[in-house]
């Protein structure tokens, strides 16, 4: 019986500790108590749209709520100007990328051991003439430099901005087409096929003339035309404990680069699982992902046991990238009457290593006693330019709807816009990555697709209040 008493008394405890009131007026203009209410912190959810370890290909991790694909530019065009999107639909439906927010590459020649570059049309060499190289081991590589390739290159990008510019689905693109794998080098394969200056600057003009909803990531921040072009983000395709990757995250750390676009990227396979795992627990990944303010990386899953070390620092390292809002305090009535303004003030901070790249929908809402929405305020409050460190307060003052007396729930949510809305097309996003979570012990409604394609919930529960 003692036992039970102490375990009701210690759950009271941390309730009260989770959600804390203290009298803190704010306001002359109203009439009733203000109260304020603080949250016992914690360093992040376990999934946050658009941030973290990623995943990619067929692989499927629970955690990841973004996922990278590269685009075959042959089977995205299969004949000269006939464009099969659903090859597009089948890579973004991935295991790897399904239900997430993703982020896609176009290539044409790829580089490995005994690897053929296969990502080119056929149509590209044969009907258009533009040449290719092929060394002993089966390796080729494309004249990019081709004004013809330079042409019907254009066509392809243009293409998939008409289709995916506005898509809810996609995080970014990268800028590939030239290079192997689309990364704007060819290892010195060819001098005669050399990246010139001039075909850098002419793919680089055409994606970022036809992107103007989606943000766009470059691969070599420190060389031009990338280095001053501005307005993109980058992506490293070395993350790891290697000179390359120093190099690029002292590119990204000097220049500020990371205000402008989002940082990601992907571990080398060549570097062993072992090895890589060293990342992780000797401090090193934590150091590069604060240095290079990354949002997203795709590596090698270390979290197989939920109850070891390697998997408590890589779910720490998780949260660490990109974004983090946590509540400070939130102050409203505790008791309000018929005629008055309901005000709130919220205070946030962003406790990541990048802001929100996207402008999302910040919204308060009253819910009933049972937790069913009743009412939504919407905000003008912009999300991309909370930088980290940075505070912010979010205040409402609105007239109440016609409610009853009685007991009513503050909650607040960060919703992709039109996320909320009817719509006739399903998005093919899962729900949990169209809303954001709060680094704090706090309630939280769940959200889900109603029938309408809508998002329902996702409210985090500020506190209660008394209509009177």
């Amino acid at each position: 019986m003692r036992i039970l008493i102490f375990l009701n008394f210690l759950g009271f405890l941390i309730t009260l500790n989770a959600c804390k009131k203290t009298d803190n007026p704010f306001s002359e203009e109203t009439t009733s108590k203000i109260v304020e209410y603080t949250y016992r912190k914690n360093d992040g959810p376990y999934k946050n749209p658009l941030k973290g370890w990623n995943t990619g290909w067929w692989k499927d991790y629970d955690y990841a709520s973004v996922g990278f694909q590269y685009v075959k530019w042959k089977d995205f065009e299969p004949t000269n100007g006939n464009f099969n999107y659903d090859y597009i639909e089948e890579v973004i439906n991935r295991p790897g990328s399904a239900g997430r927010h993703v982020i896609l590459r176009l290539y044409v020649d790829w580089y490995g051991e005994d690897e053929v570059s296969d990502g080119g049309p056929s149509w590209l060499y044969n009907e258009i003439g533009v040449e290719r190289l092929k060394d002993e081991n089966g390796k080729y590589i494309t004249n990019f430099n081709n004004e013809k390739f330079i042409s019907e290159a254009e066509e392809a990008i243009i293409a998939l901005s008409i289709m995916y510019d506005s898509d809810p689905r996609i995080y970014a693109f990268q800028l590939g087409v030239i290079g192997y794998w689309g990364e704007w080098h060819s290892y010195g394969y060819s001098q005669e096929f050399y990246l010139t200056k001039e075909t850098k600057d002419k793919i680089l003009g055409i994606y970022k003339d036809n992107f103007n909803n989606k943000k766009l990531m470059g691969r070599y921040p420190w060389i031009e035309p990338l280095k001053s072009t501005g307005n993109i983000g980058f992506h490293n395709d070395y993350f790891g404990p290697v000179p390359h990757s120093d190099e690029f995250d002292k590119s990204i750390f000097e220049s500020n680069k990371w205000i402008e676009g989002p940082i990601g990227g992907e571990y080398p396979p060549q570097i062993s699982e072992n090895e890589f795992n060293q990342i992780y627990l000797n401090g090193l990944g934590e150091a590069m992902i604060k240095r290079g303010h990354y949002s997203t990386m795709k590596v090698i899953n270390a979290c197989e046991n939920e109850s070891d070390e390697l998997c408590n620092v890589f779910m720490k390292l998780h949260k660490l990238m990109g974004y983090n809002y946590q509540i400070e305090k939130c102050r409203f009535q505790e008791r309000i009457l018929t005629d008055e303004l309901l005000s709130i003030e919220l205070e946030i901070i962003n406790i990541g290593v990048a802001p929100m790249y996207y402008d999302w929908d910040i919204e308060f809402g009253i819910l009933s006693n049972e937790k069913k929405l009743l009412k939504i305020f919407e905000t003008d409050y912009k999300t991309s330019g909370i930088l980290p460190g940075d505070k912010n307060i979010f205040r409402v003052d609105e007239s109440l709807p016609n409610l009853s007396k009685g007991k009513y729930n503050l909650g607040v949510r960060i919703v992709q816009p039109n996320s909320q809305n009817e719509k006739s097309d399903i998005w093919k996003l899962d729900s949990r990555n169209t809303y954001i979570l709060f680094s704090n012990e706090i309630e939280v409604i769940n959200g889900y697709w109603n029938s309408q394609n809508a998002l329902e919930g996702g409210w985090s529960i500020l506190g209660d209040f008394k209509i009177e």
